[in-house]
């Protein structure tokens, strides 16, 4: 594979893993208020900087996550395909 469909297809994962946070997030915090868990813990915090610091702290670890979880599946599938190849 060469550099440009290398990176178009990085591209795609990436992509497509934010939008499935992106969702994956909405519905979470259809649930949960951040606001009301900082009350119930008595932070002193302006509750509507701490939903958004919430919102988006949340959204980049779960898309860092699931990144991991796409690369690390291509890689292994790589290492597998290639061992495939040297048994034949």
């Amino acid at each position: 594979m060469n550099n440009a469909q290398s990176c178009k297809c990085m591209m795609s994962f990436l992509w497509t893993n934010a939008l499935v946070v992106g969702a994956l997030v909405f519905l979470l915090f259809s649930f949960i208020d951040p606001a009301e868990i900082a009350r119930n813990l008595m932070l002193d915090v302006n509750e509507g900087t701490f939903r958004i610091k919430v919102y988006a702290l949340s959204f980049f670890f779960l898309w860092l996550m699931f990144n991991a979880s796409t690369f690390l599946n291509c890689y292994f599938s790589r290492l597998k395909s290639g061992t495939r190849q040297q048994d034949q």
